[in-house]
């Protein structure tokens, strides 16, 4: 959640004149239940094994079933006007196998951790609601989820959120994951890659430096135009911390918007074959 919330906090600084500015709408829509202070439209969280027999073949089964599930929730004040809507997309495995009980509950941890968060600016998301004219206008934080990478050996799904703060745009953030599909649990790049935590971290800024002066070259403003500057921030970070998918048999690993560039060039990402 750290990285969360730096960003959100990134954003905050962008708030200046926001309400002098044309402001972006969530892109979601809910049905209004009506008013009720500060209570919500809560879609119903079904156990993700409900209704589902626990058979032989799920426990001989070598590849999860995955489906998506997503958690909505809507706020309302006083008067019935929404000032902030929350949804989280996430990956619900099929069946009674260990590994399936095992990435429910990693993600059901997520969900809970991540509630906690998105609740945290309520207050202000109230206040705020109230001191805007268009009634469309109002926080969100929305989490969409893919499968970017399945097979037999490894799971990877990558979550992207948006948390918008009603100013001149929103911030994006990730959650990124791979999974042992035989077990369910996390396994980390380094390991996928025989390397130790410090060689992948060498490994992973040496190809960020190598992009940066191809970029140079290329006269393309997709890192900030220090190199030094971009260099000593890529040493600050550690990209065993989740900072990566994979996706076409390669493991891409990616830095988030404002780190070592604009937040035009959004998450800037390298890749490291298999």
């Amino acid at each position: 959640m750290k990285r969360k919330e730096l960003a959100k906090k990134l954003s905050l600084i962008m708030l200046g004149g926001m309400l002098a500015l044309p402001c972006m709408t969530p892109a979601v829509c809910m049905a209004d239940n009506g008013p009720k202070a500060a209570q919500a439209t809560e879609a119903k969280e079904e156990d993700p094994s409900a209704g589902i027999p626990e058979t032989e073949e799920d426990e001989q089964s070598t590849t999860l079933k995955l489906s998506m599930q997503t958690y909505e929730k809507q706020y309302k004040t006083e008067e019935g006007s929404v000032y902030k809507e929350v949804s989280f997309a996430y990956p619900v495995a099929e069946g009674n196998s260990k590994a399936a009980q095992t990435l429910n509950k990693f993600y059901k941890n997520l969900l809970t951790k991540w509630k906690k968060t998105a609740t945290e600016d309520l207050k202000e998301a109230e206040e705020m609601a109230k001191q805007t004219e268009s009634a469309d206008n109002y926080y969100s934080d929305q989490v969409t989820c893919k499968i970017t990478s399945q097979d037999d050996t490894y799971i990877s799904v990558l979550q992207t959120g948006y948390d918008y703060t009603m100013g001149a745009h929103g911030m994006p953030y990730r959650y990124s994951y791979i999974f042992d599909a035989q077990t369910g649990k996390k396994v980390s790049a380094a390991k996928i890659l025989g390397l130790s935590k410090k060689q992948l971290n060498d490994k992973v800024r040496k190809l960020y430096l190598k992009k940066f002066d191809q970029t140079v070259k290329e006269e393309n403003d997709l890192f900030y135009q220090d190199r030094k500057e971009v260099e000593t921030t890529l040493n600050r970070m550690d990209f065993n911390d989740n900072l990566y998918y994979l996706k076409n048999n390669k493991i891409r690993f990616y830095a988030d918007p404002y780190a070592v560039g604009p937040y035009a060039s959004g998450f800037i990402e390298v890749a490291v074959k298999l």
